[in-house]
Formats: structure tokens, C-alpha cells, sequence
């Protein structure tokens, strides 16, 4: 008895070797999944670095203003994304032309490389994509699990894509005043004053014109609510139909408060006014030059200085001027703003809408009159001015903010990552 029992017993720990083995084997395995699918992970994270980088250089060539755009982009987009290593930083990351970096029309459309565009389509392209892969990876642990019957682990492959595109910048609201076309083109210099004439309902006449954005909905109590906060934030595309119906009544107390000064319902609390209120008009105590008045402002606004009063300005403001201690805690940019261009011969016939064709930066210069008889300078006396500032698109325009990506279509071109 005492043998067969001892011969029992040899069997059971040999069985129970056996399930801690395979037991071991497991636990090692999923170790092994853990670890080994955190460092794909960190490979993977790698290589989307490089696809971004390869992406968003390609995509700053797409100007459409080059017949070799797309061999300038792939170089870029190939030179960028080779600087970047995987594998924590041991392996470099290897690309190759017409193979991993792509081209099309739309974020969402067909992707084909250089070598696959006719001459015609090279032009049109706007949106690039880098194609970023490393095989051969090593497995760490995982590989225990290969001892199990039909487990076969092997070298792993990670691949990462991006699409990049430039897109407009996002801008400043825009203020509700249309330049009319005819009078901004590409040779207009910067710093030009636009003038227009002031009706006694209220209305801008000539070469700018109060525009509502949501026509026919809207009209006069829209606008007044745009000037008193930042704007029409939800802008338009180009080609769109602006315009506003009918004889609009005055906006000047709402226009004013952006120079800090207030009247009527308009209140401070409402209202925000601009760093400076400082204006500028053609009076000899002002602006006379009637050009580039911008250059002085950036001046006055740090300095916070209030509007001087409607005695050096020439105006008649009616209102309550704030001082530059209530402008330095209370205000804001609200004087550089976007403006659209739009086609004012769209007016004629009777017509109250137009269609859009750019967006400028515009600097309101001076207050608008609340009184009838207006002051002692052109701009007293029923006139009114804006001074252009550029196409919005242009690099460095004032009005654009700090390039983030927007959709308005306004705005410098900034390269984007799309997905």
C-alpha cells in the first residue's frame, strides 16, 4: 500500500508541474501583450509625429501659384518627416518619392502621388498626405506564447497617416460696413482712407455702406448688437448676398461706444470700448494727411489715450467720454476689424443684397456725429472714414489673431492638420 501511495503521489506533482507551467506560460503571455502593445503604442505615436511634421510641410508649398508645387511639397514633406526617429528614438524614420506623400483636390477626396497627376491637375491640389510605416518591429515577450500549439507571433508592422491643408486664420469679428469693390483693388495702398458720406437717417453713402450679414432677418437692431459686441463672428462665404433693406436708423451711439464714448441707451456695461478712443479726422489737430493713420494708434493704443474731445477732433459727439483708466481695465480690440468687399453695382436697379468678393481689415478711424450740424472738418460735416488696412489674406494683417485654424475664409493661410 505504501508503494502505491508513493507511486500516486510522483504522478500528482508531475501534474501539477505541468499546470504551473502552462499556467506561467499564460501569465508571461499577457505580460508580454501589455508590454509589448505599449511599445507598439509609443511607436505608433512616433511615427504619427512624423506623418504630421511630413504633412503640415508638404501642405505649405500648395499655394497654387506653382507649376512644381508638388515636387517643392514632397521634398519638404519627405525632408521633415526623415528627421524624426521611432523605436525611442533608435531607428530613423525612412520615406520615399511618389510613394508616401499624396495629393488631392478635397480633404476627403482621391490621394495620388506627383507622378500620377497630369499637368492640368497639379495646380488644383490643396491638401497633402504623408503616409508614415516601420516594419520588422521585435516583439519583447510575447514570443513565449509560440510554444502553444498554432500560436505563431512574429514581427510586427505600425503604420501612421496625416492630412494637412492650408486653411484661413482665424480673424477678428467683422464689423458690419461693406467697402464697394470699385474703389479697393489689388494696387490700393494700405493706409488709404475710404470715404463715404453720412445721411441724416442714419445711412452710409458712397464708396461703404452698412451691411447686415443674415439678410432680409435682422435689419437695424442686429447690427446695432453686433457693434456693441464683437461683431459677425459667423461670417459668410465669399460670393455669398449681403446687404441690408431699407433706410436704416442711426447706429452712432452703439458705433461710438468703441471709442469709449456713450449715449443714449448705449452703456458702458453693454458696450466695451477700444484700448484707445483716440480719432483721427482731417483736421488740423488730428489727421490732416488723411493716410496711414494706424501708425500712430498702435502708439496711442498702449498708452490707453482717451478720445481728445470733440473740440481737437472737429465732431460733435454728444456723449460721455471715458477716460484712459476705465480703457485700460475695460478695454478691448475693437477698432481693427474685417470688413467685406462687396460688389455695390449688385445695389443698382433697387436691390438690397450683394455679393461678397474678399474680406479687408479695416481701422475705424473717428466717431460718427450725433448732431446735425455736424463739426467744423469734412468728417464734421457729413463725412465718414475708414482707413483699409489690406486684404485679410495678407500676411501680417492686423486684424489676424494668432493663426489658429478657422472656417470663416478669412485670415492669412496657415497650414492646418485636417485628420
Amino acid at each position: 500500500m505504501m508503494r502505491l501511495f508513493l507511486r500516486a503521489k510522483k504522478k500528482q506533482q508531475g501534474s501539477v508541474s505541468i499546470i504551473i507551467a502552462l499556467s506561467m506560460t499564460v501569465l508571461v503571455g499577457f505580460v508580454g501583450i501589455a508590454l509589448d502593445l505599449g511599445k507598439l503604442y509609443v511607436v505608433k505615436s512616433e511615427l504619427q509625429n512624423s506623418a504630421d511634421a511630413c504633412a503640415l510641410a508638404a501642405a505649405q508649398a500648395l499655394t497654387s501659384t506653382s507649376s512644381q508645387q508638388l515636387v517643392i511639397a514632397e521634398a519638404a514633406g519627405i525632408t521633415t518627416g526623415q528627421r524624426h526617429k521611432i523605436l525611442f528614438q533608435s531607428r530613423r524614420v525612412t520615406l520615399s518619392v511618389n510613394e508616401h506623400v499624396e495629393f488631392s483636390d478635397s480633404a476627403n477626396g482621391s490621394y495620388l502621388t506627383k507622378a500620377g497627376l497630369s499637368n492640368n491637375e497639379i495646380l488644383t491640389k490643396r491638401y497633402a498626405r504623408c503616409t508614415v510605416s516601420s516594419g520588422e518591429i521585435d516583439n519583447w515577450f510575447i514570443e513565449v506564447l509560440n510554444i502553444i500549439p498554432g500560436v505563431a507571433t512574429g514581427k510586427q508592422q505600425v503604420e501612421a497617416t496625416a492630412v494637412a491643408g492650408l486653411q484661413p486664420s482665424m480673424t477678428t469679428c467683422a464689423i458690419p460696413v461693406g467697402l464697394c469693390s470699385t474703389n479697393i483693388t489689388a494696387s490700393t495702398p494700405v493706409g488709404t482712407w475710404i470715404q463715404a458720406g453720412i445721411s441724416g437717417g442714419g445711412n452710409f453713402t458712397g464708396n461703404f455702406r452698412w451691411i447686415d450679414f443674415t439678410p432680409p432677418s435682422g435689419g437695424a437692431s442686429e447690427l446695432a448688437g453686433w457693434l456693441k459686441a464683437d461683431g459677425a463672428c459667423e461670417l459668410p462665404v465669399i460670393g455669398s448676398s449681403v446687404g441690408q433693406t431699407g433706410n436704416i436708423s442711426s447706429l452712432s451711439d452703439e458705433w461710438n461706444s468703441r471709442f469709449g464714448i456713450y449715449k443714449g441707451s448705449v452703456r458702458p456695461e453693454d458696450a466695451k470700448p477700444d484700448l484707445s478712443g483716440y480719432a483721427y479726422t482731417d483736421a488740423a489737430t488730428s489727421w490732416p494727411s488723411k493716410f496711414n493713420a494706424l501708425s500712430d494708434f498702435i502708439n496711442k493704443r498702449s498708452a490707453n489715450v482717451p478720445y481728445q474731445g470733440d473740440t481737437l477732433a472737429k465732431l460733435k459727439t454728444q456723449g460721455t467720454t471715458k477716460d484712459a483708466n476705465h480703457l485700460r481695465a475695460n478695454g478691448a480690440e475693437r477698432r481693427l476689424m474685417i470688413a467685406p468687399v462687396v460688389d455695390c453695382n449688385g445695389f443698382a436697379g433697387g436691390s438690397s443684397v450683394a455679393p461678397i468678393r474678399s474680406w479687408a481689415c479695416v481701422f475705424l478711424l473717428h466717431p460718427i456725429n450725433n448732431s446735425a450740424g455736424g463739426g467744423a472738418n469734412s468728417a464734421g460735416s457729413g463725412l465718414m472714414y475708414l482707413e483699409y488696412e489690406g486684404n485679410a489674406s495678407r500676411p501680417g494683417s492686423p486684424c489676424t489673431t494668432t493663426g489658429m485654424p478657422g472656417g470663416a475664409g478669412v485670415g492669412p493661410l496657415v497650414t492646418t492638420l485636417i485628420k
